[in-house]
């Protein structure tokens, strides 16, 4: 049979007759990779059909989408929180992607401390001379509350658990909001994953905090990161095990690290 990609609404990788399908939906930032892999399961199972939705429907929009049925995996860049632990479904984290404090290429600045981040969202430092850059305004951009970047923010860094930021610090309501600003407003820092920044073809640079950089993730040096996992409802049947024994493999597990993730061992 042949296998088909079509962009529409949905991005659909594989088009083949009586094809069973898994409609996929949830955080932004898991978007990238989770398409990836659906790509390349595709090709090896045309039999089967995925559609990850290119639109972030949030952690909190995947979970309910999935408890109304209207998607069979929920993308989570976040772990559940207590409340949708007691829900009927089961979260199996595939990857964990480094956060990164990210700045607009043309800011020279290499690293700062984790309290200079926090007086800069806080709007204590606003001019990158004051941590030894050009004489220039800082253009902070943060996401949502509710979004796991924000979330995994907060928990990395202590100074950061309760900070209020003011109203002149711009909020991005999505990862391709975020993904786009970075690249295109000079001065500009904000928060994004490592996934996206490697896309943007050194366009987005990563800052090192305290003197680490999220390079060293995967040896424990780096707090900020995502636990990017795959939430199961309703429907465990044989396709969505077979693509989770497909992102288990040693193909599936080349594609999350390709795409600067870290592969978690999981049992389904």
């Amino acid at each position: 049979m042949r296998t088909s990609l079509l962009l529409c609404a949905l991005v659909l990788l594989a088009t083949t007759a009586g094809a069973e399908t898994l409609k996929i939906g949830g955080s932004g930032s898991m978007i990238p990779l989770v398409t990836e892999l659906g790509k390349a399961y595709v090709k090896k199972h045309p039999g089967d059909r995925i559609e990850v939705n290119p639109k972030s429907l949030g952690q909190p929009g995947g979970i309910a989408a999935l408890m109304a049925g209207a998607i069979d995996i929920a993308m989570s860049a976040a772990d559940l929180t207590p409340e949708q632990k007691q829900l009927p479904i089961k979260a199996i984290e595939i990857a964990r992607v480094a956060g990164v404090v990210a700045v607009n290429a043309d800011v020279t600045v290499k690293g700062i401390t984790s309290q200079q981040l926090c007086d800069i969202y806080s709007g204590k430092i606003t001019n990158w001379h004051q941590v030894g850059g050009a004489d220039v305004p800082i253009l902070a951009l943060t996401r949502p509350e509710s979004d796991t970047t924000k979330i995994a923010l907060r928990q990395a860094f202590a100074c950061f658990a309760t900070l209020s930021e003011p109203g002149k610090v711009l909020n991005l309501s999505k990862s391709k909001d975020m993904f786009d600003a970075l690249q295109a407003k000079p001065n500009a820092i904000g928060i994004i994953d490592a996934v996206a920044m490697a896309k943007a073809g050194g366009k987005i640079l990563p800052l090192r905090i305290d003197g680490r950089s999220h390079v060293g993730m995967a040896s424990g040096q780096w707090p900020y990161i995502h636990h990017n996992n795959l939430v199961l409802g309703k429907n465990r049947g044989a396709a969505v095990k077979r693509f989770l024994q497909f992102i288990g493999s040693p193909e599936g597990q080349a594609i999350i690290k390709k795409d600067k993730a870290v592969p978690v061992n999981f049992s389904y």
